[in-house]
């Protein structure tokens, strides 16, 4: 067999082959247009979620903060609030610097 030649037989039990016909031009545009609209759909469904966690760790941190810094609060109260705004504290500097090792 010649350098330039291809033998379909070595080729094809080597390896699956299959044919698909073309996609139509209309078909393609719609893929495109649906792909693209369900990445729209993750990327606000992200940000609605990345908004939601920092209004509830607000809330939180602004809780905790309340209760320490309030006057009227009970030992009891402030003690408790401690570990909470620790954690949210750490919690929020690891966020920002990333782990180590992925």
């Amino acid at each position: 067999m010649n350098d330039d030649q291809i033998d379909l037989n070595d080729l094809a039990n080597r390896h699956q082959l299959s044919i698909v016909p073309r996609e139509e031009p209309d078909q393609r545009d719609s893929r495109i247009r649906i792909e693209e609209a369900d990445a729209a759909h993750r990327r606000r469904k992200d940000l609605l979620f990345s908004i939601s966690a920092l209004v509830v760790i607000g809330l939180a941190l602004c809780l905790c903060v309340w209760v320490i810094v309030n006057e009227a609060s009970t030992a009891a109260s402030k003690e408790r609030a401690w570990p909470f705004l620790t954690a949210i504290v750490t919690g929020l500097i690891g966020y920002v610097t990333g782990r180590a090792t992925k």
